[in-house]
């Protein structure tokens, strides 16, 4: 194969051109860059090798090649100093295909002109100058407002692109043509579009499969692709259509956030006043407690049973609280969470925990779920938002001021055949009337009064259950009452088990250590004291910004426990001024968190690789974590 060597003052080609004969290339030598262009457009030579000039300024050159005819096919490739390598950038972005360094290493330097090789045997012919648009090719390009493009069906290279496809992605048309989506670095996921390339492949055609795709400015885009096969200059190419739907996303994601809020809201009192009961017991058995150890103490007499029973209500009153707040937590979290095995009966029990108060004042709740159900391939908190909304739905079809002993809803699960589950929630409500069936999944289309609802609950779940691989079906009789089926497919993936909390007397403490405890809540940092410091010497503040002083002049901690969310200086700045400080410590930071509201506290609970212990938290839970983490460190 020919190559044409362009020399500069600062790189000697030699060493190059030896390598290229001995791999049967042909080198041909030019004195300058005026004679390269005029020798190129003679004869164009299938690799170009160039060395870099003292500045690096090759771009004019690289450009005079690619314009001239036959100038995409080349192979461009730069030969550079070590010195050089910050300079090659805008040179690989005005066209250039790749670079040697010299010394050259013979073995990697074999590689790349072997791969230049083949670049330019693999790029597609230039077409004919006196060409024209034909047919549906010159349709699409001319009169389509979606972004459109045209590519060789070997290679994939670009041959013509029309001005919606050059805005969405950030390019010209120039930077673009007989380049490819790979060259680009266009798509998001390369596994992706090689799935929708096999497609291509077996069917011949692809309609509006979802794809995310990278713009020039590395900006993502959500697209659907449609790809088929048009004639184009006389000879057959792919077309493809890329409708942008990031906004239609967005707005997607928005729409069921705010359906999962309006269902919070919906069920705002009653959640309210399921956690009120238990906290009411929790408050009176602690302050009885309280008093009577107090009065026992001062009088020295007395037996501590009823005490202690009183501290175990109060105990159990704050466990249920605690799985109340768990529900709701699990029911708002953010929903692109992965799909995994998930017990459907559990997510059943957490959304009817949380929907008890609206459903024992209308109907008498019936449960039967099949012994032999596996679990399914879902989402928990997706799952969550489905039947919690599908319960609203059943609870607002009975009367408000009915006897509820004479209405019913029923939750059933049961294995169906072909590896699925079905879950359905059945009411004695007022049912649909035929006329509305075909349209209960159109978004905005309610049939409730004005206010009460969005019209978007089904739409979002029935868009839920799809993209999980399921089905939702409805069967309704008008006057008798409404029947809601969810199939999903099974899952054959194991479900992680739950965690089983040994007594705290059994605990055995590990290495003891000194042990700060940093929380703007001073009788959070008591509590926390109490349960350490029969294991460990504690101290606590709730100001973290002092602490950094006594650090900086060499006082010695093993432990330090965090709160994330604080006033003045949370724990994200806590730890950032403690890397700073003293960095060996900061692997030995334990957060306590009741959350992480804001983006960048969960950017920073993702990114960092501390423990971290979950509020409300149990003794055992805390001592465990405190172990390990000194354990490890020492």
């Amino acid at each position: 194969m020919r190559a044409l060597l362009v020399p500069s003052g600062s790189i000697d080609l030699t060493s190059v051109e030896r390598l290229m004969r001995q791999l049967g290339m042909v080198p041909t030598r030019v004195r300058d860059e005026e004679e390269a262009v005029s020798s190129f457009s003679r004869t164009p030579f299938p690799v170009v090798l160039m060395g870099m000039d003292e500045q690096g300024d090759r771009i004019v050159l690289v450009r005079a090649l690619r314009a001239s005819p036959r100038g995409m096919q080349t192979a461009i490739v730069l030969v550079a100093t070590p010195e050089q390598v910050e300079l090659l950038q805008p040179l690989l972005d005005a066209g250039a295909d790749d670079f040697l360094l010299l010394p050259l290493d013979e073995p990697a330097a074999t590689l790349r002109l072997k791969l230049a090789e083949r670049r330019s045997a693999e790029r597609p012919e230039p077409l004919p100058e006196d060409f024209e648009l034909d047919g549906l090719c010159a349709v699409l390009l001319r009169e389509s407002p979606l972004p459109t493009c045209i590519t060789t069906r070997e290679g994939n290279a670009f041959v013509d692109v029309n001005e919606a496809f050059t805005r969405l992605f950030g390019y010209s048309r120039e930077e673009m043509l007989w380049r490819t989506a790979r060259d680009l670095n266009l798509w998001e996921s390369p596994i992706e579009q090689e799935r929708l390339a096999a497609r291509m492949r077996e069917e011949g055609i692809v309609r509006g499969a979802e794809a995310r795709m990278r713009t020039k400015a590395g900006e993502l885009r959500d697209v659907l692709v449609y790809v088929g096969i048009a004639e184009y200059a006389g000879t057959p190419h792919i077309v493809s259509l890329f409708p942008d739907v990031t906004e239609r996303k967005q707005m997607q994601a928005r729409l069921q956030l705010a359906d999962r809020m309006a269902s919070v809201g919906t069920l705002a009192a009653g959640v309210a006043h399921e956690i009120n009961n238990p906290l009411a017991y929790v408050t009176a058995n602690l302050g009885y407690a309280h008093a009577e150890l107090t009065r026992q103490f001062e009088r020295g007499i007395g037996t501590l049973q009823p005490v202690c029973a009183a501290l175990g209500e109060a105990l159990q009153g704050a466990d249920r609280v605690q799985h109340i707040v768990g529900d709701l937590k699990t029911f708002s979290r953010e929903t692109q969470e992965k799909l995994q095995a998930v017990n459907v009966s559990k997510v059943l029990d957490s959304t009817l925990n949380l929907a008890s108060a609206e459903i024992r004042h209308r109907a008498r709740l019936v449960k039967t779920y099949g012994e032999d159900v596996p679990p399914v391939h879902g989402n928990h908190s997706r799952l969550g938002q489905v039947f919690l909304n599908l319960l609203v739905n059943a609870v607002q079809s009975l009367p408000s001021d009915g006897d509820a002993e004479q209405h019913e809803i029923r939750v059933r699960t049961r294995r169906m055949e072909g590896e699925r589950v079905s879950v359905e929630i059945s009411d004695t409500g007022a049912g649909i009337a035929p006329e509305l069936m075909g349209r209960i999944f159109d978004p905005f289309f309610t049939t409730k009064a004005p206010g009460t609802g969005t019209g978007l609950g089904l739409s979002i779940c029935h868009n839920l259950i799809t993209a999980m691989g399921g089905e939702l079906h409805v069967q309704s009789d008008l006057g008798r009452g409404t029947t809601f089926q969810v199939l999903l497919p099974s899952s054959r993936a194991e479900i992680t088990p739950e965690m089983v909390e040994a007594p705290l007397r059994d605990f055995a403490g590990g290495p003891r250590g000194r042990v700060l405890v940093i929380d703007d809540e001073p009788l959070l940092c008591s509590a926390v004291e109490r349960i350490l410091s029969p294991h460990h010497d504690v101290e606590f503040t709730t100001l973290a910004a002092e602490v950094l002083p006594r650090l900086e002049a060499g006082e010695r901690f093993d432990l330090i426990l965090c709160d994330l969310m604080m006033p003045r200086m949370n724990g994200m700045d806590f730890h950032a001024a403690l890397h700073r400080l003293r960095p060996e410590l900061t692997g030995r930071v334990i957060f306590l968190t009741g959350g992480a509201f804001t983006p960048q506290a969960k950017s920073f609970l993702e990114r960092v690789p501390n423990r971290r212990v979950e509020k409300p938290f149990n003794a055992r839970a805390l001592l465990e974590v405190t172990r390990e983490v000194l354990a490890t460190a020492g």
